[in-house]
């Protein structure tokens, strides 16, 4: 497999995980809006969330890829870096506050960081 080959293997994975990301926060936002704007039992809820989980797809697909794409960590050299390392485990901690990165997208990301 080449660089670039790479390169586009991974920005398609930050492309998936950043639609996916967008559509988790779309879908809590929504329901927690739709429950307010609409207070009717399970309706409210569900329409809120599901038009929060499209909308959040769609600023997951144009958004989050690319907030990924300038994280990448894969290539960095691992000497002497402490400090890019606490630095990139800020931004990660930050994302995954901010609802962009999912628990599961902030653990996986952390232990690549870490070399786990």
């Amino acid at each position: 497999m080449t660089y670039n080959d790479d390169a586009a293997a991974a920005k398609c994975e930050n492309d998936k995980s950043g639609r996916l990301a967008g559509t988790g926060a779309g879908v809590i936002a929504g329901a927690q809006l739709g429950t307010v704007l609409l207070p009717i039992p399970v309706v409210g809820t569900f329409t809120g969330a599901l038009v929060g989980g499209l909308v959040g797809n769609k600023i997951g697909k144009r958004f989050g890829g690319a907030i990924l794409d300038k994280m990448d960590i894969s290539d960095r050299p691992s000497n002497g870096g402490k400090a890019d390392m606490a630095k990139d485990l800020e931004r990660l901690r930050e994302l995954h506050d901010a609802g962009v990165l999912t628990d599961e997208e902030f653990k996986a990301a952390k232990a690549k960081l870490l070399g786990l």
